[in-house]
């Protein structure tokens, strides 16, 4: 040990000296501001022990923490001449710095080493000097900074993990977490990390081919298990969208030179390799900081977590609410073809009230089918993971640090199961209470749309910017919410605030082919009482919560016949006297006759045949008289009249012979 200032002053410890020479502090280390240390063995801040470094730290060899770790001002240096690679290791999976400097010039020197699922927290700036920074597995580096990117390059570089399908059919949406001079390019920055368990340092960078098949080609690799010659992915799938209409034109293809800002978004398929995921290693100098994109109302862009660590889709929202309410994120659903026609895939939905899966086949939604292992996106995105998004206002995009987390289980999440973590992860508010009800149609697309109660905030039932998501894309049979009575926008996600009984939640349906359409109830969380589907036509009521409802209806667009509802019909709103008094009847001759009290007050009268259609209104003199007579000149069947006045109706099923 070399102490280059006298530490008395500055903190008290105890150091055990092991016969591997190896330092261990069990109590108080505390570097002060202006103090140098340096330590040339290995170096383990025990369970008990608790290190404060806000000087100069320098260490030779590894730093194995168990205990507690902080600093807010100095540098810890890790310096050396003799060890090709120090390591970062220990039961605590975190260690804090405020600026941390890598400087390794030993002999074949590879670099610092982050042990899998570690957090490494650096408050301020990053300088490689000499020697690359690994983050090996699940770890991840997380800067605290405000402000633009204060990382330094002389000679060295990070290196992470991210894991995509090796379908070559199917598309993952990537961002980088690293950058090249300011830049990334899939050429070179994205490495082949078939074979990081063994050369966790010394990735091959990626092949961009081209030419039909237009498939990506797996890595050829050795017996030990080295990558020979790295995995090709086909650059006929490389694109981004950058501030579009949202139309499909409007794609722009990319190559293995393209430079992408950190921050933007692009697709790529897989290389065809027979594990089901492929391990990548993106290289470059770690982004940190502020990342900004002016956008325009009602254009759409293509961004993703720009950062090697998680960053939390909620603080994102909510700092950028004036401009964007939501993001979705692609999810394949078994695509095995190029063609367009043959992509199974949707959008997942996240925004303040929570996830939704895309509309994709029943059995491979978690819940639903049997096998299903697709899941709602969690309010962490993971790194390497890209969103749309869809302007709801013009102004700035900001990313920034405060947005980013760390979080182990999320760690685990690859680009394909990065949707496989529901919000079962101890991130939901307790208080919070959510029901998740599923639509199926003929051909087996699963909608799932979320009703959240959020009794902390202040939404309602109306729009909610935050709490309320629209459908991304709807099929040509699916189901949405309807907010406002405005049916021409289709929500996958309400919000409101504090539950009640009395609540009652449109829904619209659009189906375009005969077969069966099931609803249902995919989940109840954190709720326990019983939601039914009520029929605002027949003023009767399903028990969702007991059973699957069956719909009977004809082809075209259903925007106000059903609801959720809390409690069954006859107790949904009362009828007054006068109102049940009335007789609805068919007289034989063409003829539908009311009779009622001659001071109710009848608003309309709507009539609809058996499977719902609206057939007639009258609206027209209706009241002063106690006995209605409606012209109908109708085929023969059964009708549904409806009696509207200003607080109730009464549904009568008559028939016409």
């Amino acid at each position: 040990m070399n102490l280059k200032t006298t530490l008395s002053l500055f903190f008290i410890f105890c150091f055990c000296f092991l016969a591997k020479s190896q330092i261990v502090n069990k109590g108080v280390l505390k570097i002060g501001s202006g103090t140098i240390v340096s330590f040339q063995d290995e170096y383990t801040n025990a369970t008990t022990g608790n290190h404060v470094s806000d000087g100069n730290f320098y260490l030779n060899n590894n730093f194995i923490n168990h205990g507690l770790t902080s600093a807010s001002a100095g540098t810890t240096y890790f310096k050396s001449a003799t060890n090709s690679v120090l390591a970062i290791t220990g039961d605590s999976q975190k260690v804090n710095f405020y600026n941390l400097e890598i400087d390794v010039t030993a002999p074949s020197k590879k670099g610092v080493s982050v042990a899998d699922e570690f957090r490494l927290e650096v408050a301020n700036a990053l300088l490689f000097k000499s020697g690359d920074l690994r983050m090996v597995g699940n770890s991840q580096l997380i800067q605290v900074h405000a402000g633009a990117n204060k990382n330094t390059v002389v000679s060295g570089k990070l290196l992470i993990d991210q894991q995509g399908t090796s379908s070559p059919y199917q598309y993952d949406y990537w961002s980088s977490p690293v950058n090249n001079g300011g830049t990334f390019s899939i050429g070179g920055g994205k490495f082949d990390g078939s074979d990081a368990a063994i050369n966790p340092f010394n990735p091959t960078a990626i092949q961009v081919g081209s030419g039909s098949p237009y498939n990506g080609l797996p890595s050829t690799i050795d017996v030990p298990g080295n990558v020979i010659e790295a995995l090709t992915v086909n650059k006929r799938w490389l694109y981004q969208y950058a501030k579009g209409s949202g139309a499909y034109s409007e794609w722009i293809a990319l190559n293995a030179s393209s430079a992408l800002m950190p921050g933007e978004g692009y697709t790529m398929k897989g290389p065809d390799a027979v594990t089901s995921d492929q391990n990548y290693v993106f290289y470059g100098a770690p982004n940190s900081g502020d990342y900004n994109f002016p956008i325009t109302a009602g254009e759409n862009i293509l961004l993703g977590n720009p950062y090697p660590s998680d960053f939390n889709a909620e603080s994102f929202i909510s700092d950028n609410l004036s401009v964007l309410d939501v993001l979705y994120f692609w999810v394949d659903g078994g695509t095995t073809s190029h063609y367009l026609s043959d992509y199974f895939g949707g959008y997942a939905t996240k925004n303040l009230t929570g996830g939704t899966v895309p509309s994709v086949a029943s059995p491979l939604i978690a819940g639903v089918g049997t096998a299903g292992n697709i899941t709602a996106p969690t309010r962490y995105v993971p790194i390497g993971k890209a969103f749309f998004i869809e302007a709801k206002g013009t102004g700035t995009i900001n990313f920034k640090n405060t947005q980013r987390v760390f979080e182990v289980e999320n760690a685990k999440a690859s680009q394909k199961n990065a949707e496989q973590s529901l919000e079962n992860s101890k991130v939901l508010n307790d208080a919070n209470q959510y029901i998740r009800v599923g639509y199926r149609n003929p051909e087996g697309f699963h909608r799932q749309l979320l009703l959240g109660f959020l009794p902390n905030t202040t939404a309602d039932l109306n729009h909610n910017a935050g709490y309320d998501a629209i459908q991304f894309r709807t099929r040509a049979d699916d189901m949405f919410f309807v907010i406002e009575g405005n049916a021409t926008k289709r929500y996958t996600i309400q919000g409101v605030n504090r539950f009640s009984e009395a609540m009652e939640f449109p829904i619209g349906l659009i189906i375009s082919e005969t077969g069966t359409h099931q609803l249902m109830i995919d989940a109840q969380e954190n709720f326990s009482d019983t939601v039914y589907l009520k029929d605002n036509v027949l003023n009767v009521t399903h028990n969702l919560t007991e059973s699957k409802f069956d719909i009977s209806l004809p082809l075209g667009e259903h925007l106000n016949r059903y609801s959720l509802v809390f409690q069954p019909a006859g107790t949904l709103a009362t009828a007054t006297p006068d109102l049940e008094n009335t007789v609805v009847f068919y007289n034989g001759n063409n003829q539908i006759v009311v009779t009622k009290p001659s001071h109710l007050e009848v608003k309309s009268i709507d009539i609809y045949n058996v499977v719902g259609q609206h057939i007639l209104t009258i609206s027209e003199n209706l009241n002063n008289q106690s006995n209605i007579s409606i012209p109908f000149n109708k085929s023969q069947g059964v009708y549904i009249v409806v009696l509207n006045t200003e607080t109730s109706k009464k549904s009568t099923k008559i028939l016409k012979y």
